[in-house]
């Protein structure tokens, strides 16, 4: 009774205006765990099979192969090497941060991603503190410009800890310049940071051209397995176009079967629909 009462065109259109994700990618290191620094070529072998394309590079973890070894053996698998690591101390050291480049640029990689805002802890800061941040990003980003790689910043929930009565996300984004810095968006941490990441892809759009796509147990706000906690990611991705995102990349800190995390989270983002 209810079909038939719907015409089939809007059916039809229904089922066209669902989305896919593009391409999947994933974070190497901590999610392919012992496993990956054991065995790094069947490991690389499982992420392709089940479906990965992209791959960050978010530490030297011990692959085993020199930079032309490597690139060989991800195309070889259908893999590509999209994102490296750099730090605040390279940012702050104009040939250290070239060195990190040059490193990115021999696997092939046009993003290079600073992890954590600091020299030590984080612990006690200020919001001017916040401000020398995204000063020494737009410098570190200024010179990644001008080498043919683009810098991005990748957040924890620190981000989100009330500062002087400011949430310190928000003077970093209004302080970095857009073309210098781009936003690698934690799903994760942000949520932990008790705010919400549909409500800052609105607040400040196409400013995030990589999402790191985690998952959060709902019982301890731990990590979960893409897919088995309680991020509403359908409704995030319902917001690709307003974020400017281009690569979803998979993490789990310490999965408990690396292999069984790696293959899950590829089969749900597979499938998903939004």
């Amino acid at each position: 009774m209810v079909a038939a009462s719907v015409p089939f065109y809007s059916l039809l259109s229904a089922v066209a205006e669902e989305k896919k994700l593009p391409q999947i990618g994933i974070i190497l290191g901590a999610i392919g765990g012992q496993w990956l620094r054991e065995n790094p070529r069947e490991t690389l072998q499982h992420v392709a099979e089940v479906g990965y394309r992209e791959l960050e590079f978010g530490g030297d973890f011990g692959l085993g192969m020199n930079a032309g070894e490597l690139t060989g053996y991800l195309d070889s698998l259908g893999l590509k090497a999209v994102i490296g690591p750099t730090s605040m101390t390279a940012l702050q050291n104009p040939e250290q941060l070239k060195s990190d480049i040059r490193a990115c640029q021999e696997r092939g990689q046009q993003y290079i991603v600073c992890y954590w805002p600091w020299t030590d802890d984080g612990k006690n800061k200020r919001l001017d503190d916040w401000k020398r941040v995204a000063d020494s990003l737009n410098r570190g980003g200024d010179i990644c410009r001008q080498e043919g790689v683009q810098l991005i910043y990748h957040n924890h929930d620190i981000e989100f800890n009330l500062t002087e009565d400011r949430i310190p996300f928000d003077t970093l984004m209004e302080r970095l310049d857009p073309l210098l810095v781009g936003i690698e968006l934690d799903l994760y941490w942000i949520t932990k940071g008790g705010q919400s990441a549909t409500d800052y892809i609105r607040k400040y759009p196409g400013r995030y051209p990589v999402f790191h796509v985690k998952d959060m147990r709902p019982e301890d706000r731990d990590f979960a397995c893409v897919g088995s906690g309680c991020i509403d990611f359908p409704a995030i991705f319902k917001l690709n176009g307003i974020a400017g995102v281009k690569h979803f990349m998979v993490e789990h800190d310490r999965p408990e079967n690396p292999k069984d995390c790696i293959t899950s989270s590829a089969a749900y983002l597979l499938n998903v629909r939004f």
